[in-house]
């Protein structure tokens, strides 16, 4: 079985990677399942990873559509239900890195020759938005906050190094005062929410905070699979977190206790502009993304939980016709 921990995953990863890894995982389980009763085992394990990293708007959009396909019942066997369960997952990836590039492209163009701009931790949009910008002739300079305390600005700030960028790495406390350099500040998230507010790493939120007083323009780059449209009912799960672990042994002792969570969401207000693959969106504009994409507002859309249980009744439906067929 794959490994579960979905925090470890995160380290010196951004948002979508987390995700296709988890993603790749549940392919494979897939390919090998030999039975039905393996099959349920990965659709499990799908289910158990959406409610460890519930933020994660790939993982939910990439289970409800193949839960759906599933549920469906549009098929006769457990190899026809195997392929339909694979172009499904390959078809939406396919989806993420076309919508990726594109609102990286669209991102690129808001950028000036001569931008100073500020990010925070690790993401392959942003990273992909400032190689876009490069390409296109304008010489950019990154400030990059490290992201505690998974570090994954680490990653960033070296990734953009190895491209040819010219990088400054910051503490995150420092980025109110280096907001007064930068021009700009691009982020990735996690989710996009119904009402424009968008979930990213705990941090954003002050990168947000300090671009706005700085009248620096916050641009978000996410492509529209990370919609979150469930979110028009609220979102009340807690972040995930990191406990004691974040404090030094002598402390611990002492009886000092650690939390950190992961995720935080950002409001709408402290957004300018959302960069995805259908053009700069103001946060106001996602309710009508969702309805063009879904096709009514608010969006009806059926429960994982309800989605997983009807998809697992019709693959043991399936397995009784396999037994009385033999």
């Amino acid at each position: 079985m794959p490994e579960a921990g979905m925090v470890s995953r995160l380290r010196g990863l951004g948002a979508t990677e987390a995700a296709e890894i988890v993603i790749r995982d549940f392919t494979r389980l897939v390919e090998r399942s030999n039975t039905v009763s393996e099959l349920l085992e990965a659709v499990d394990y799908l289910k158990a990873r959406i409610e460890e990293y519930p933020f994660s708007a790939l993982l939910v959009n990439v289970a409800r559509r193949v839960l759906g396909s599933l549920a469906a019942g549009s098929y006769g066997s457990l190899g026809e239900a195997r392929r339909l369960v694979i172009e499904s997952v390959e078809s939406t990836l396919r989806s993420v890195v076309a919508e990726t590039e594109a609102a990286a492209e669209i991102a690129a163009r808001r950028l000036s020759d001569g931008d100073v701009v500020l990010t925070f931790g690790y993401s392959r949009s942003v990273i992909r938005a400032l190689e876009k910008a490069a390409a296109m002739g304008k010489h950019v300079r990154v400030i990059v906050a490290e992201s505690r305390p998974l570090l994954d600005g680490l990653e960033a700030a070296k990734t953009l190094v190895e491209k040819g960028f010219d990088v400054t790495l910051i503490v995150d406390s420092a980025m109110r005062f280096f907001a007064r350099d930068a021009t700009k500040a691009l982020i990735g998230a996690d989710a996009v929410m119904a009402d424009g507010s968008v979930v990213s790493r705990a941090g954003s939120g002050l990168l947000a905070l300090v671009a706005n007083e700085a009248r620096v323009r916050l641009i978000v780059v996410a492509g529209s699979y990370k919609l979150y449209p469930e979110t028009v009912y609220g979102l009340t799960v807690e972040s995930p977190a990191l406990g004691d672990e974040i404090v030094p042994e002598d402390l611990r002792e002492l009886g000092v206790r650690g939390y950190a969570p992961l995720f935080e969401i950002i409001p709408s207000h402290l957004i300018d502009a959302l960069a995805t693959e259908r053009g700069v969106l103001a946060p106001e504009a996602v309710p009508l993304m969702i309805r063009e994409i879904y096709g009514d507002w608010p969006p009806r859309l059926e429960p994982i939980d309800e989605l997983v249980s009807r998809a697992s009744k019709r693959l043991l439906e399936l397995a009784g016709e396999e037994v009385r067929e033999k």
